[in-house]
């Protein structure tokens, strides 16, 4: 948009598009954040089941501090989805490098082990069901396939929070004489 009494030398155009994007972005971003602040909310409460009830108050507190903790990580980029990560671009995140280094650092003691799937051989994590819910409640969970440890919970209530997840089972097999199962994002 031309100004009128613009002198030479001086700027000509007003060009407002790229604020405009940005605040479309910022908005888009906060939507997004609200979004997923919600679906943890009602996870973790769909999670400790009849407790919560029992005491609002203490467990709001603790949902609360583990949402600090997961903003953190999706500010960082850490469990953004890639559509989203693509509309903000990677250079939007703040302290991506950090965060995937963190990242690193908790999971490099999990124990691995080699399996063969479909005639090929793969080196895949042991995860136990809590390490997989704590690492997926923080936004840090990375892994495509892995094996997990149900350890002594119930089959269909961790099948049911895997596919909350968006993963299954792909396979049972026996480590160390412990019953253990193959999981693979759908």
């Amino acid at each position: 948009m031309p100004l009128e009494n613009a002198e030479e030398g001086e700027l000509s155009e007003l060009n407002i598009s790229p604020t405009t994007v940005d605040i479309d972005s910022i908005s888009s971003w906060n939507s997004y954040i609200l979004s997923r602040r919600e679906a943890f909310f009602a996870e973790r409460k769909a999670v400790i089941g009849r407790e919560y009830d029992s005491n609002k108050r203490s467990w709001d507190s603790i949902i609360e501090t583990e949402w600090m903790v997961m903003e953190e990580r999706l500010n960082g980029g850490l469990g953004v989805e890639r559509e989203m990560e693509a509309l903000m671009g990677i250079g939007f995140f703040k302290n991506h490098q950090e965060l995937l280094d963190e990242v690193q650092e908790i999971t490099s003691h999990l124990e691995q082990t080699e399996v063969v799937l479909q005639d090929e051989r793969r080196v895949l994590t042991i995860y136990t069901f809590e390490d997989f819910l704590m690492l997926s409640n923080q936004g840090i969970f990375r892994d495509n396939m892995f094996i997990l440890d149900p350890q002594s919970r119930w089959k269909r209530k961790v099948s049911q929070t895997l596919n909350e997840y968006g993963f299954n089972q792909v396979q049972s097999l026996i480590v160390e004489e412990e019953k253990l199962y193959v999981i693979s994002r759908v």
